[in-house]
């Protein structure tokens, strides 16, 4: 019986310790008047808060929609529904395709994070008024941020500037017009720039930051501001100067062009004093398989170049071990121009120099029928449903080749940017030719998934110090870039542009065009050229920068010279061009450019300009909350 007892009042013990222990408030949250007691208590909820910046990250991003990318798998799939016209009112569509980055319609737990930021910072005791300056400032930097990824794709946001309660109404109305939602936003940008500080942080914001956004905003905003109207930009209207303005206070404030473009976007330039936001990652926490790296490179052996008479072999067995799923296209490659050897002030697409000219023979048939094994070295393979855009030879006795002709004198970011023929990388030779170790016909026609379907990588955003090889669980740092100095400097040429004054466009577009391309500086002779030369250096400058798709569809909008001469609102060539291939012989002497239907029909490539200048406010939302619409035209 005592022990019985014993174990009574043992037991009692027990039980009321783990009362006493237990009955307490939970352990894993942190009480709302603490967070906002101080300064450094504040900064780690915003910290929390800059998932918003996703968005802009680095990579292919919408940059599928476009001809730059030919895609598969996923990648192909995300753009698929876009470019091909099969979306519906639906869908609520997410730019990277990837659902742990929230830069839908729905934005509104990020938007209630940033007003308890400055509701809350506000109204606390133990952060000085300096102090809350700075943080209620970085709050609207947030919020703006956030609806700017929502307003560039829908046009119109629900503006909630407050810290809604249990007892408010949730059937908030949508603004009226996109303007509406960009004055919210540029606003918001404008107190930021006037209150953050000029203090430089990896990956937060500052006065120059939030003024490098607030350009591009700008922009936005006045190819949208009569839609669905046509668009009719005003050279005196005021969002011209703010963007010249803020452009100007981030090109004095301590930035730099960067000398070596390729290492901005890998781990040697990381922190470039180009870069005026990225978002880090460390290896700690991040592997190849959570950044663009696992989806850039091949999966590719020895095994398999040898069944496809491919060669040279790479000096590891297995060379790399991703998922590739996007490659660049020749139609974004042809805008990597070269040096005329006759003349070196003119700059050209590589098969319309005087070099190509004179070694090029385009009226003979290079192609044979694909084979495997035995393939001639002096053909190209065709198959499928391809078609021919462009074939030739190099002429006898010419000393020029494929090689020389794609790379010599061409645009320094071209092998900064992209993997090609004979191009090293990690220590690997790739020949992307016909019966190279790399090209598109080891995955194509009877292939073995893993290679390139253009012949070509991007070699942009791929870190070199992978370690010990390029396999998806591989622990790596990485950043992305969402924004620097030269897409300000563009920004800039295309204010001036819109302007009317050619010469202050030409400065700033031929500061990137000289320094990271190395090219003569563009002397256009009128607006119809100089928005030739500024379209296409913004989109090799800016290429995987998450800038191509929006830019296009704000050039249509803008029409004129800025559209290939159509009128506002008109279709966007670059959105419905086929997109083109190229294949090198063995021999390095023979090509043909091709087009086709590719993977995922990526020549099923619609524009309909009555309804794609804006996507659609998901049905499902509007059906919920009527004053969500009305939907967007066409949609």
């Amino acid at each position: 019986m005592k022990i019985k007892i014993l174990i009574i009042i043992g037991c009692a013990f027990v039980i009321s310790s783990c009362k006493k222990v237990l009955d307490v408030e939970p352990l894993d949250k942190v009480k709302e008047d603490i967070i906002w007691s101080t300064k450094a208590n504040a900064e780690t909820f915003i910290y929390g808060t800059y998932g918003i910046m996703d968005v802009y990250r680095s990579g292919p991003g919408p940059d599928t929609r476009t001809s730059n990318i030919l895609a598969t798998d996923g990648n192909a799939r995300n753009a698929f529904t876009v470019f091909s016209e099969s979306l519906t009112n639906s869908y609520d569509i997410n730019d990277h395709g990837d659902n742990k980055i929230f830069d839908n319609f729905n934005n509104w737990a990020e938007i209630r994070r940033c007003n308890l930021i400055i509701k809350k910072v506000g109204e606390s005791t133990g952060i000085t008024d300096s102090d809350k300056k700075l943080l209620i400032a970085e709050g609207k930097f947030l919020r703006a941020m956030s609806y700017f990824g929502v307003a560039r794709k829908t046009g119109r946001i629900v503006w909630i500037d407050n810290v809604l309660t249990e007892s408010d109404d949730f059937k908030l109305p949508t603004v009226a017009t996109p303007i509406e939602s960009y004055n919210y936003i540029i606003k918001d940008l404008e107190d930021a720039v006037a209150d953050l500080p000029t203090t430089k942080i990896a990956g937060r914001a500052n006065k120059y930051v939030a003024a490098a956004f607030l350009t591009e905003a700008c922009l936005q905003a006045l190819a949208y501001k009569n839609y669905p109207a046509a668009a009719s930009v005003n050279s005196a209207d005021p969002l011209l100067e703010k963007i010249i303005t803020n452009a100007q206070l981030v090109i004095g404030g301590g930035y730099a062009l960067e000398t070596d473009y390729e290492g901005m976007f890998n781990e040697t330039k990381s922190t470039s004093a180009e870069i005026i936001f990225g978002i880090y990652k460390k290896a700690i926490d991040n592997i190849v398989q959570n950044t663009p790296m696992q989806n850039a490179f091949p999966n590719i052996s020895n095994d398999k170049v040898k069944k496809f008479d491919g060669g040279p072999l790479f000096s590891k067995p297995v060379a790399f071990e991703l998922w590739p799923e996007y490659f660049p296209s020749q139609n974004l490659a042809d805008d990597y121009l070269v040096i005329d050897k006759a003349d070196p002030t003119q700059v050209l697409p590589w098969n319309q120099t005087s070099q190509y000219l004179a070694a090029v023979d385009e009226g003979v048939n290079v192609r044979a029928p694909y084979a495997r094994r035995g393939f001639p070295d002096d053909k190209v393979p065709s198959g499928g449903d391809e078609v021919v855009v462009k074939q030739g030879r190099i002429k006898a006795g010419s000393l020029e080749d494929l090689w020389t002709l794609t790379n010599v004198n061409r645009d320094a970011r071209w092998k900064s940017s992209i993997v090609s023929d004979s191009s090293r990388f990690a220590n690997e030779l790739f020949t992307t030719n016909t019966k190279g170790n790399a090209n598109r016909w080891i995955s194509v026609y009877g292939g073995d998934w893993g290679s390139t379907v253009t012949n070509m990588y991007f070699r942009k955003g791929m870190y070199t110090n992978v370690a010990p090889s390029y396999l998806n669980s591989v622990k790596t740092d990485y950043h992305y870039v969402c924004m620097r100095l030269a897409r300000v400097y563009l920004n800039l040429a295309e204010a001036y542009l819109l302007k009317g004054d050619l010469a202050n466009a030409l400065t700033n577009l031929n500061k990137t065009r000289v320094m990271h391309g190395a090219l003569p500086a563009s002397a256009a002779g009128n607006l119809a050229d100089g928005w030739k030369d500024y379209k296409r250096e913004r989109r090799v400058e800016l290429t995987e920068e998450n800038d191509f798709y929006y830019s296009l569809l704000r050039w249509g909008r803008y029409g004129g010279n800025a559209n290939d001469g159509l009128a506002s609102g008109g279709t966007i060539a670059n959105l419905t061009e086929p997109i083109r291939v190229l294949d090198i012989s063995k021999d390095r002497k023979s090509f043909a450019i091709v087009t086709g239907s590719f993977n995922f029909g990526y020549n099923q490539r619609r524009f309909d300009a009555s309804r794609r200048y804006l996507f659609p406010i998901p049905q499902g939302f509007i059906d919920n909350n009527p004053k969500f619409g009305p939907q967007n035209p066409g949609w």
